[in-house]
């Protein structure tokens, strides 16, 4: 993937997200109470990152791209 690197992201985008020590690509999803990273297969329950829940969260980038090999 090809990546923006950035802190913010509009809601909606696909994004680099560092939760915790981990890295995830989702969509994101910024509500009043909390921010949902919502997997593009719908299989996997959305995360929801809250205000104060001891997690670190840090967008990193939005995915502007994607490229594959033929």
């Amino acid at each position: 993937i090809l990546v923006r690197k950035g802190p913010t992201a509009d809601r909606g985008k696909i994004v680099v997200a560092l939760l915790d020590d981990e890295a995830t690509v989702k969509r994101y999803v910024p509500g009043e109470d909390c921010v949902q990273l919502v997997a593009s297969n719908p299989a996997y329950a959305p995360i929801e990152v809250r205000p104060g829940d001891g997690r670190r969260f840090e967008i990193l980038g939005t995915v502007v791209g994607v490229v594959r090999r033929m």
